[in-house]
């Protein structure tokens, strides 16, 4: 085995390169990404007004989709170190695009391998975190890894771990091999901090919830872009390059792959417009708006009872007071005829 480091920093198009760059990789997050997400977005969210709502948003996030019910210390220690995961995403993406923009050349195409070597460290470290927390972890790591979770997580892991080494190697100089990864990675970071910004928003406010259509329809947009409609192109622009290569190999490989990655997006597009449909269709009125947390189902909206406040705008709240003043001249009027 010979490794140097031209053909570290070139990301030499020989196995074991490849190998001792995905395990770099996951060094790197493996002693980053949890130290990021306690010593720097911790203290940081800490200090924000909105932390209490987006700890609740994330929460019912946790706990619709994922099925993981955490204390609320967990729960912040956990959504922090996401933050820390979309910055991770945030580096694989950039790595790539200067080939996403046509740039040429053994720098460029470097740059882009790094970045799906990237992606491909941390879901390896991850995945043997997880099977560490699944068999020897305690009571609390269990249960942050239910079966619904690993399945997810499987089908996620499934491109960076499978397709990342291969295609370094055979075709590391393909452009549509670099923006798939960009795709992948920058649409995740895109669509994460418009989600995560999202629950800081009091969507009982006009401007709250105008802002919240916005970042949904970011979300989706930007999921649907890179998601469905460019990775339906992309995948089958690269199927085609194998099959007309002869590496049946990576023709049936990349197919598998290339499916399931479709099934975990299909799950993000579902989601995506779930929350685009139930935003949009919200009217901000008298009446007091749902709140905005993470499920797909409507509540009722709930009118003015004995134990129930309702939220004025300004205006509204303006009105009420000349109602107030006419009225209490009118009853004075009514005093002194008397």
């Amino acid at each position: 085995m010979t490794l140097s480091i031209n053909g570290l920093l070139y990301v030499e198009g020989t196995l074991e390169t490849q190998l001792a760059l995905t395990c770099l990789w996951a060094a790197i997050w493996f002693l980053t990404i949890r130290r990021a997400g306690r010593n720097i977005f911790q203290p940081w969210i800490a200090s924000k007004p909105w932390k209490q709502r987006w700890l609740e948003m994330n929460d019912k996030t946790k706990r619709k989709s994922f099925n993981v019910k955490l204390d609320p210390e967990d729960i912040f220690e956990f959504s922090c170190e996401v933050l820390a995961i979309i910055c991770q995403h945030a580096l694989g993406g950039f790595l790539c695009l200067p080939s996403v923009l046509g740039f040429e050349g053994p720098v460029v195409q470097a740059l882009a391998c790094h970045g799906a070597l990237c992606e491909a460290g941390w879901e390896f470290q991850d995945l043997l975190r997880r099977l560490y927390e699944v068999k020897l972890g305690t009571e609390k790591q269990k249960r942050m890894n239910p079966p619904r979770v690993l399945l997810i997580i499987a089908f996620h892991h499934a491109m960076g771990l499978g397709m990342v080494i291969p295609m370094n190697i055979a075709y590391g100089n393909n452009s549509y091999y670099h923006e798939l990864v960009f795709l992948m990675q920058g649409a995740a970071f895109v669509a994460s901090v418009s989600q995560n910004y999202g629950y800081t928003l009091d969507v009982h406010t006009p401007d709250g919830l105008a802002q919240m259509r916005v970042c949904v329809s970011v979300t989706f947009f930007t999921m649907l872009w890179s998601r469905v409609l460019r990775y339906v192109f992309i995948g089958y622009k690269l199927i085609s390059a194998f099959y007309a290569d002869g590496h049946m190999s990576m023709f049936c490989g990349g197919g598998l792959v290339l499916s399931l990655m479709g099934l975990f997006n299909c799950l993000m597009i579902m989601d995506g417009w779930a929350k685009f449909s139930k935003f949009m269709m919200m009217k901000h009125t008298a009446e007091e708006v749902p709140e905005a947390n993470d499920d797909t189902s409507e509540r009722p909206v709930q009118r003015q009872t004995s134990n129930s406040k309702i939220r004025l705008c300004s205006s509204q709240r303006q009105w009420a007071k000349v109602r107030g003043v006419v009225r209490m001249c009118l009853m004075k009027e009514a005093k002194k005829q008397r």
